[in-house]
């Protein structure tokens, strides 16, 4: 009796039902860079791509004056029409703004004046996970 039940065990086991589930994949948000730009002053980036439209600009502003201003615009390359302002500054200070377009080719637009200020322009690109 007790081997015909280690063997009805062995049998249900061995099929599905006792098998673990593989682990599931999930989806994860990286940033891949598209620029980053330093100085002091204006500034005209080159052209990038934006393959989804987001765009995500991280930066920061050091040693300003009293009054010491800094703003990104970021324009569309096709038309070099403004799109948004995506950051406006005064003094010294950091963050992060975001920008929503349809995909295109972008370029930014950097008005300052009395201070040093550096920033990156990154997308969204969604990859995904699968366990090992």
């Amino acid at each position: 009796m007790a081997a015909a039940v280690l063997m009805a065990a062995a049998v249900v086991c061995g099929s599905w039902a006792c098998r673990k589930a593989p682990p599931a994949s999930r989806k994860e948000t990286i940033w891949r860079p598209l620029g980053s730009w330093s100085g002091r002053g204006n500034l005209q980036s080159e052209s990038f791509p934006g393959e989804s439209g987001g765009l995500r600009v991280r930066w920061k502003t050091t040693h300003a004056e009293p009054a010491g201003r800094f703003q990104v615009i970021v324009h569309s390359a096709i038309s070099g029409r403004p799109l948004q302002v995506a950051v406006t500054q005064q003094g010294d200070g950091e963050g992060t703004a975001y920008v929503v377009e349809d995909p295109r080719v972008f370029f930014t637009v950097v008005e300052s004046e009395g201070l040093d200020w550096q920033f990156t322009v990154e997308e969204p690109v969604d990859v995904i996970l699968t366990p090992r």
